[in-house]
């Protein structure tokens, strides 16, 4: 029993002892795991690839056209009396010389090319440059066949007396004042003036008809996001009522009325002379404003190699570049983008070019 109990007194400061080292080495080993972070392996997804394509790029946004096309008068009327007919429809057409402009009581009107208007009377003896701007439209009518020379003389009378009896006017072989209306040039675009209506008295310096002022003028107003990427040379289809217009813008201009608002300018694209050309009288109205349905065409069309804009990577120095499934890097040059694709040289249809790569090393 004693050596019993003294064995009892021994183990148990050794029991002690024990249970406090493996309690300490327990908090240890917990004191490190707390502070020692997770570790996490990347995640590495798949090269996404994808192949080039032939394709087409254009973007184009909508836009009403204004079309402006002012109006000065034009000639002046020579005779006194009632007008019993316009020849000329309200929106204007384009006369020629010899055409019939209107009638007064009557009595046809007639457009002629000079520089001098109609003022008097010519017959047998007058002399003068009148003389010979009616001399040069006989001969434009075949009916004269001697050089004009201003001077009013025989083969002049018998010219203007056929010309007469061609106007179911007999053959009268002088030309009374206001039978003719000089106008600076010809063939010209004409229309009624305002405020002319049939039946109304008319006097001789009236004003019956305006003339264009010079073409059209073309405008729209740019819409407040697009400003900075509109710039001079776009091109501007205009829908002219089933006819196709073509236009380019020539400037950007702040609004006359006022306004916050930019107004691009059209002008005909380079080389061409006019926007509507010889069809302008068919659907403008002279001397009013009309509005046409365009489209500013932002990106050419454009076809070429198609890539995702994603796939395209640009260096500090700003050259643009892919990278094919094989790993190579290829230059390219960037053709044009929109909604997310762009058209490139450098590559090929049929090749595969890096998309994206999530991985440690991608770009």
């Amino acid at each position: 029993m004693a050596v019993t109990r003294e064995r009892r007194r021994w183990l148990v400061p050794v029991a002690w002892v024990g249970s406090a080292l493996l309690a300490a080495a327990v908090g240890f080993w917990a004191a490190g795991a707390a502070t020692t972070p997770p570790q996490v392996s990347s995640p590495v997804s798949p090269t996404i690839t994808t192949e080039v394509v032939s394709g087409t790029l254009a973007v184009e946004q909508a836009y009403g056209i204004a079309v402006d096309w002012p109006a000065a008068p034009q000639g002046v009327n020579g005779l006194t009396g009632m007008l019993t007919a316009m020849s000329l429809p309200a929106e204007g057409r384009t006369v020629a010389a010899g055409d019939v402009l209107y009638t007064v009581d009557l009595a046809p009107v007639v457009a002629a090319t000079g520089a001098v208007p109609a003022f008097r009377d010519l017959g047998a003896g007058a002399v003068g440059e009148d003389v010979r701007q009616l001399q040069q439209f006989l001969v434009d009518r075949g009916l004269l066949a001697v050089a004009p020379d201003g001077r009013f003389g025989a083969a002049t009378a018998r010219a203007v007396a056929d010309w007469s009896a061609s106007l179911g006017l007999g053959r009268v072989d002088s030309v009374p004042l206001g039978r003719l209306v000089f106008l600076p040039q010809l063939p010209a675009q004409l229309a009624p003036a305002p405020d002319v209506r049939i039946g109304a008295r008319v006097a001789a310096g009236d004003e019956l008809l305006v003339g264009a002022e010079g073409e059209p003028d073309f405008s729209f107003v740019v819409l407040p996001e697009a400003v900075d990427r509109t710039v001079e040379g776009m091109l501007v289809r205009i829908d002219a009522d089933g006819v196709e217009w073509t236009a380019q813008v020539d400037r950007l201009a702040a609004d006359p009325e006022g306004t916050e608002a930019t107004i691009a300018v059209l002008a005909p694209v380079d080389g061409e002379a006019s926007i509507c050309d010889g069809t302008c009288s068919s659907v403008l109205t002279l001397g009013s404003e009309t509005v046409l349905a365009g489209r500013i065409e932002l990106v050419p069309e454009t076809t070429g190699s198609e890539v995702p804009t994603a796939a395209i990577r640009i260096d500090a120095d700003g050259t643009a570049a892919v990278v094919l499934e094989s790993g190579e890097r290829v230059t390219v040059e960037i053709l044009a983008s929109a909604d997310g694709r762009s058209i490139v040289t450098g590559v090929e249809p049929g090749e595969r070019v890096l998309v994206t790569a999530l991985t440690d090393g991608a770009e």
